[in-house]
Order: structure tokens, then sequence, then C-alpha cells
């Protein structure tokens, strides 16, 4: 790992919200993908039952 030789405490809190941000953005689309996922599932799951009872 680099040695980070900080001047002063501005480069260091850029870097600690940069560090945030992404963890936020990751976040964010981890959830995103997780519903989209679960509303595929669920969603397939009522068109076949949809389709089912609209047949018989």
């Amino acid at each position: 790992m680099l040695e980070q030789d900080w001047d002063d405490d501005t480069e260091y809190h850029r870097a600690v919200g940069c560090t945030w941000i992404m963890v936020v953005l990751s976040l964010f689309c981890c959830l995103l993908v997780i519903g989209l996922v679960a509303a595929a599932i669920f969603g397939a799951d009522v068109f076949l039952d949809l389709a089912e009872a609209l047949s018989g």
C-alpha cells in the first residue's frame, strides 16, 4: 500500500468524502439490482398465475 503524506486536513477530508460517495453509490446500485431481480421473480409469478386463471 502506498503511504500518503497528507499536507493538511483538506486533502484528507476530500479523500474521505469521495470514499463515502463511492460507498453510497455502490450500495444504491446493489439495492437496485436486488430490487430488479425481486421484481422479475415476483412479476413472472404474478403473470403466470394470471395466465393460468384466464386460460381455465
